[in-house]
């Protein structure tokens, strides 16, 4: 189900029509599931016919399968290549009995035969540049590169082909001299040992069947990483300053310095609310998390 709050024109509202993103798919698994949080991938797959989206909500979506169309047209007739395939097994966790088997299925968007090079394409912000790239992009790299070699193609290195989707020339060289001068990048990242990409794999199979016999107030919670999470604080700081003196994870430490550094009247404490991006911003099944609910409540009353 979606809405078009923004009233889009209906050419837009057409082309934008959501295609909701499934996790698994067709399949038990995919390699971008099994990396992601085992809650959140079970939350969508029991409520994703409840889940109600904007139009807009597509947009990025669609922009970044736009670029991917675009690079899979442009060398898909190249013999050096293999674009774009899908490499499915049927899997159990290690120690898993037959009812843990599971279907997953690893999509790959570039293999290059010369270099035994893997490589996805990305579309993000040009404030990626000079980053070491997202953990996500390599734990799934590992996957696909598994079951790549598992099908005889040898993978010697892996590689994130990012687009800066926001790159303008000039626009920030000016304010920072990290500013890309090209619009694309590529990182490169260590292709783990056959046998190391074997056991993570495995590893993050058993995770996902586990949680599947959960309840939804009993899945395993998201790690602060999968949530985006930017703990709460409490700010020291001087009335009228521009800055806080001191951030503290408590308001007990908080007092205690000020206490300790013999500060004046003119210090005060402020509670400054934790953040979860992903939750907040970008979960489509918030609703029925209770892992979600919770830390509301806690952040609520932090503030009091």
């Amino acid at each position: 189900m979606y809405t078009n709050k923004y009233h889009l024109p209906k050419a837009f509202e057409d082309a934008l029509q959501p295609q909701p993103y499934d996790p698994v798919g067709a399949s038990d698994y995919s390699a971008t599931s099994l990396i992601d949080s085992p809650r959140y991938v079970q939350l969508y797959k029991r409520h994703k016919h409840e889940i109600v989206e904007d139009l807009m909500d597509q947009w990025y979506v669609w922009r970044g399968n736009a670029v991917h169309h675009e690079m899979e047209s442009a060398l898909s007739k190249n013999p050096k290549y293999l674009v774009e395939r899908k490499i499915t097994r049927f899997d159990k966790p290690d120690g898993g009995d037959e009812s843990t088997y599971r279907r997953v299925v690893a999509k790959f968007d570039l293999y290059d035969k010369e270099t035994q090079t893997l490589s996805d394409w990305k579309t993000c912000s040009a404030y990626m540049h000079g980053s070491t790239g997202k953990k996500e992009w390599i734990d799934q790299l590992n996957i696909n590169a598994y079951f790549l070699e598992k099908e005889g193609y040898p993978v010697k290195d892996v590689a994130i082909n990012a687009i800066y989707m926001d790159w303008r020339p000039q626009s920030g060289r000016y304010k920072d001299d990290k500013y890309p001068d090209l619009p694309f990048n590529e990182f490169r990242f260590r292709v783990l040992p056959l046998e190391e990409r074997e056991s993570y794999y495995k590893e993050r199979l058993r995770l996902h069947v586990e949680a599947e016999s959960c309840s939804d107030d009993m899945l395993p919670v998201c790690t602060p990483d999968e949530c985006w999470e930017k703990p709460a604080k409490y700010a020291v700081y001087k009335v009228g300053a521009a800055k806080a003196t001191k951030l503290c994870d408590t308001r007990e430490e908080a007092d205690e310095y000020i206490r300790h550094k013999r500060l004046g009247s003119e210090y005060k404490v402020e509670f400054r609310p934790g953040e979860r991006t992903r939750c907040e911003k970008y979960c489509p099944v918030k609703q029925w998390c209770n892992q979600y609910k919770s830390w509301k409540e806690s952040q609520n009353k932090g503030s009091e």
